[in-house]
């Protein structure tokens, strides 16, 4: 055997250096059979990754998770750090494998690498619930059906609301799919007199509750302080939706009004944009948007103060009433009265990644954050499934 054969082949960028990956056009993906022989030239020297062609080493990363390129590769060295600096790799790359607009809404300040990671690691886990999740049913102190459930503190502490008028609080970081004693041991507080009416919907900020209820009072929880009640408002209707923020409360009325509150004082307000109770709400810094049974949704511009927009809607596969719609980066989760949780991708025209079918009636509400998702169902439990670390 000749001894070129002992020989590696480098090229003469890839002394260890690289250009940026924004001056790399992948448009098309990389394609390693356009590498031609009188580009490349013999080298004594070890083989190492920093020393392979540009051309091979981009088709490589085709291969590997965003996640590892980012927390791993990248740090390898100054060289591989600068290639995956550029968003045009982040955004060639989601594009090549989920062609369909994305960002379903155009934002100035998106971070490309970050979306890729979480649409990569959502599709993996979601993709294959049954295998890649710990998935269990809480039925402890639930006598009811669950119309509300609250993710927060980064997926590890879970509120719910139910009939019953029960309120319960559970810290799923006590869970342990080996010990399925771990479930009961899971409850922090459990109250059937924390409204005298449904509990409806829940929010919360940082590690303070607040609960919305047919009996027509919002409260307020110091998670801080054992689950404390400490404040209270009294509204002209039924809550049937909350968001809540730092000196901030908005609340979906079914007399169809928007609740406006400033938990530092005690005067409630309200303004009005449906002819129909308004049967949820969500907002950010900028817009707040409600969804009424008059079969409308309001933009309302923060800003300008005036209502702006309407949206447009897909059909997404469900046989039933929608029940609750999650957007994050990475996947849309949205429940039904058909019994089903779909989890979408998260661009215009969104096809399904899976469908969930664990509950045996209606799932009335759901949360998601951090990777764990809960559901509220009729069948008298929550659903709640927690990815399993990956090793």
């Amino acid at each position: 055997m000749d001894k070129s054969t002992d020989k590696i082949i480098s090229t003469d960028e890839g002394q260890g250096k690289y250009p940026p990956s924004d001056s790399i056009s992948i448009e098309d993906g990389v394609d390693i059979t356009d590498l031609q022989i009188d580009d490349v030239q013999y080298s004594e020297e070890p083989l190492t990754l920093d020393k392979l062609p540009i051309e091979i080493l981009m088709y490589i990363c085709n291969f590997l998770d965003a996640k590892f390129l980012v927390n791993s590769l990248s740090k390898v060295c100054r060289s591989f750090q600068d290639l995956f600096v550029s968003d045009i790799y982040w955004k060639t790359r989601i594009k090549k494998k989920w062609p369909k607009p994305y960002p379903p809404v155009y934002d100035d300040n998106f971070c490309w690498r970050e979306a890729c990671i979480v649409r990569e690691e959502c599709f993996r886990v979601w993709s294959k619930p049954d295998t890649t999740c710990h998935h269990f049913f809480y039925k402890e102190a639930i006598f009811a059906p669950v119309d509300a459930v609250h993710l927060m503190n980064n997926g590890t502490i879970l509120a719910s609301g139910s009939r019953d008028r029960y309120l319960n609080v559970l810290d799923l970081s006590k869970y342990n799919p080996d010990d399925p004693a771990s479930i009961k041991a899971m409850k922090v507080f459990s109250d059937h007199k924390a409204h005298k009416g449904w509990i409806w919907s829940l929010a919360s900020h940082e590690n303070t509750l607040c609960s919305g209820s047919w009996d027509t009072y919002i409260k307020l929880w110091d998670l801080d302080n054992g689950v404390k009640e400490y404040n209270k408002y009294k509204c002209k209707s039924a809550i049937l939706g909350i968001h809540f923020e730092a000196n901030q409360i908005y609340a979906a009325g079914y007399d169809r009004h928007v609740y406006i509150i400033d938990p530092r004082e005690s005067e409630v307000h309200r303004k009005r944009y449906h002819r129909r109770p308004v049967l949820c709400l969500a907002a950010d810094d900028k817009y707040i948007v409600t969804g009424s049974e008059d079969k409308t949704i309001a933009v309302f511009d923060r800003r300008a103060g005036q209502v702006y927009k309407t949206i447009q809607t897909y059909d997404v596969g469900h046989k039933g009433k929608a029940t609750g719609v999650i957007y994050s980066p990475g996947a849309i989760f949205t429940s039904s009265t058909d019994n089903t949780i779909k989890v979408l991708e998260p661009n215009l025209s969104p096809a399904a990644i899976t469908t969930i079918n664990d509950h045996s009636a209606p799932v009335t509400r759901l949360a998601y954050q951090n990777g764990v998702l809960a559901s509220a169902g009729s069948d008298v439990s929550i659903g709640i499934w927690i990815p399993k670390q990956t090793l």
